[in-house]
């Protein structure tokens, strides 16, 4: 038996584990709701999962997100930005675009101009987004569409977001 099929031995391990696969960049609590297990319990398991180097743990702001060692997932910067409601719904927005201001994009996801704002400047700092200024206008853009596009198809059931299952329809008809 391997270290992995002894690690995975307990149902609700198993579970815990399968729904990090399933959902990488889920924050504890989003965890706790999907596998429906007590607090303690669920902290034991994923640090029990982490001891065995089954799962790792990335910082982002105040959560802790959650994502397996063997899995083949690199962008797991963009992964937890895609797991914050609101960025989703700027991103997915951007992906329809070519190049669009602040307004326009607040005005679309239901966001003041100043929150949206705030994001777009995370965006951009992290690498997603790209500013371009035109006369007293910025405008902005998703640089790697295709990278964002896969995971949102790839990963869609685990948003539980009618904005990313829209959106994939539309992508997989082009």
């Amino acid at each position: 038996m391997d270290e992995l099929e002894q690690a995975l031995k307990l149902d609700i391990r198993k579970k815990i584990y399968n729904t990090v696969k399933r959902n990488p960049g889920l924050h504890f609590r989003e965890i706790q709701r999907r596998v429906d297990i007590a607090t303690g319990a669920l902290q034991y398991h994923l640090e029990y999962l982490q001891k065995k180097h089954l799962i790792k743990t990335e910082r982002e702001t105040k959560f802790l997100r959650y994502y397996l060692v063997r899995q083949d997932f690199e962008d797991t910067a963009l992964m937890s930005l895609l797991r914050q409601g609101s960025m989703r719904k700027i991103i997915v927005f951007l992906l329809q675009k070519k190049f669009t201001t602040n307004a326009s994009i607040s005005k679309n996801v239901d966001l003041s101009p100043s929150t949206t704002s705030w994001h777009l400047e995370k965006l951009a700092e992290s690498g997603i987004v790209e500013k371009t200024r035109r006369g007293r206008k910025i405008f902005y853009r998703i640089v790697d569409k295709q990278t964002i596009a896969d995971i949102l198809v790839n990963y869609r059931r685990s948003f539980l977001d009618e904005v990313v299952n829209n959106f994939v329809e539309v992508w997989e008809e082009i």
